[in-house]
């Protein structure tokens, strides 16, 4: 058996079924066939197909594929994995290297030092130099994607390798031993640090739990919603763990960041925060960019969760409870003294919020509060939103409605520009029978507009709504900060017809110029069973703050 084959079927038997990705000079021996379980997606660029890896990992929880040639084709698809270790997605990020004989590095043609160029943007990286590799540093590298906080692991795989052969019964003893890798379990939580945590909650007058993502990756949200059910403590989360908990629970305030008062256009950060005495951080990853700042960092703070991520002086909680979450739920939950429920301004506030509808919308602004609305109610309970990065973003996580988890999906800790198509592609892929909505502004979206051939080739039926004002809305909002004008170099550029850009890459295209249009229009799309990009032009308000008194 051909080593490349080979190493295709030992991926398959680990687990792996997709891989995106570009091949280059490498396909004079390196056949992605169907018959190796591993089925090929090809994409446009490399960032699209490393994007298209994270979010399939971070849904499925396992491990999937992105491929790309040596030099140029790794360096492109470095964000990608960027973008998996920073919002802790499990994927195996793959590359040819030119033949060995002929490596130096910097000197030969398209020759760089793969390993130690992926070594800080992954949780391995390795090269494989013989196919006895398959046996250890492979399995080895897919089990380390998985454990503690998931993340990419790097293979660089040369060229004159992938054209040995090896013996058919080597080759099949290894297939035979091979199995997809299994998260390690957190160890049993310490009696004492949650005997502590029981004692601190009980003396709060007014405790509030924020949710992480890894309440989501061990699976633990029931466990959460039974804890604050027993004890009535109010919920927020970050906006990478939206639908752990569903958005119309009694007890569930809102999605928080730094960007909340500016949406809502009044002071809700006070009025979240002003009450509460205790943090309950469950699953709690800093890098979310729910930091204590918000709440105040006079406050003390519990942090339960299953391992440690430590932030170092950025981040130190007043006590920290380790181990296993459901075990630690459990005990809090069997120990823990019910508290009021609720208080008066939490109640008023809640009423507010579960509206989604900010204050002080100014006249003649198109109302983005109404977009992602529309959106939300034709996806229901169950689709999917997919956005890219830009001031849309900060709308669509604090304002769309979530019940389930991995059914809002975000850059959220890289903030990768040009997220959105690939992450829609791949959570349809994912999760066929769902309604997927990938929302982008026209500068995002036109970073990896070039995929929409591929969205058409493969005929994934997703919609893309480009909301449009030929700017970098989020450069203008921080501009805007310091009270300032933007800079038109800086910010904008020439408007691009995108229903014209779909009709020539395969995409059926609508043009809405209202968004009381939306609606309709999204019902009527999604029953055609096609891909189809969806067109509106926005007016922002880039001064949101200058309206919280």
């Amino acid at each position: 058996m051909q080593f490349d084959e080979l190493f295709l079927r030992s991926l398959a038997a680990q687990g792996i079924r997709n891989c995106f990705g570009i091949v280059g000079g490498e396909a004079e021996v390196l056949q992605f066939d169907e018959a190796t379980g591993v089925r090929f997606y090809l994409t446009r660029h490399e960032f699209v197909a490393g994007i298209m890896a994270d979010v399939c990992g971070r849904i499925s929880g396992q491990p999937q594929m992105c491929w790309s040639t040596f030099g140029p084709g790794l360096t492109n698809m470095a964000t990608g994995a960027s973008s998996g270790m920073l919002d802790r997605s499990p994927m195996l990020v793959a590359s040819a290297q030119i033949p060995r004989a002929q490596i130096r590095y910097n000197l030969s043609h398209q020759c760089i030092d793969n390993v130690a160029f992926m070594t800080p943007i992954t949780k391995a990286s390795n090269q494989l130099e013989a196919w006895s590799d398959l046996r250890n540093i492979v399995p080895e590298s897919l089990k380390l994607a998985v454990d503690d906080l998931p993340g990419p692991v790097y293979l660089s795989v040369p060229l004159d390798l992938l054209g040995q052969q090896v013996p058919d019964k080597d080759a099949e003893q290894l297939l035979v031993s091979l199995s997809p890798p299994r998260r390690s379990m957190p160890p049993p939580p310490q009696e004492t640090d949650l005997s502590a945590a029981v004692q601190m909650i009980a003396q709060a007058r007014y405790p509030m739990i924020a949710i992480g993502n890894q309440v989501i990756r061990d699976n633990a949200q029931e466990a959460v919603k039974r804890y604050a059910e027993s004890m009535h403590i109010p919920i927020i989360c970050s906006l990478a763990a939206k639908g752990a908990i569903p958005e119309d629970h009694p007890l569930f305030l809102t999605a928080a960041n730094k960007y909340l008062d500016g949406v809502y256009r009044r002071p809700i950060l006070a009025e979240l925060f002003s009450n509460v005495d205790l943090m309950i951080l469950i699953g709690y990853d800093f890098g979310e960019d729910m930091k204590p700042v918000l709440w105040g960092i006079d406050k003390k703070t519990i942090v339960v969760n299953s391992f440690n991520v430590d932030m170092g002086e950025i981040f130190r909680p007043t006590l920290l409870c380790l181990g296993d979450l459901h075990e630690s739920l459990g005990y809090l939950q069997n120990k823990g003294v019910g508290k009021a429920g609720l208080d008066t301004k939490h109640l008023a506030l809640k009423d507010f919020l579960d509206k989604r509808v900010p204050d002080n919308i100014p006249i003649g602004k198109t109302d983005i509060a109404r977009v992602i609305s529309s959106i939300s109610m034709v996806l229901g309970s169950g689709g999917i939103l997919c956005s890219d990065v830009g001031l849309h973003k900060q709308y669509a996580g604090l304002l769309a409605k979530t019940y389930r988890p991995n059914r809002f999906l975000c850059s959220n800790v890289c903030g990768s520009f040009g997220f959105g198509l690939p992450a829609g592609m791949a959570a349809k892929l994912s999760c066929p029978d769902e309604k997927v909505v990938v929302i982008c502004g026209d500068g995002g979206f036109h970073s990896t507009s070039q995929d929409l051939e591929t969205v058409a080739r493969y005929n994934i039926p997703i919609v893309i709504v480009v909301i449009t004002d030929s700017a970098f809305g989020l450069i203008k909002y921080y501009q805007h900060l310091n009270h300032r004008p933007s800079n038109y170099n800086m910010t904008h550029f020439t408007p691009v017809d995108f229903t014209q850009l779909a009709q020539a890459n395969g995409i059926i295209s609508t043009r809405v110029d209202h968004v009381d249009d939306l609606m309709s229009t999204l019902n009527t799309v999604f029953e055609t069973g096609r891909p189809h990009l969806i067109e509106l032009p926005v007016h922002y308000d880039y001064d949101l703050l200058k309206h919280v008194v």
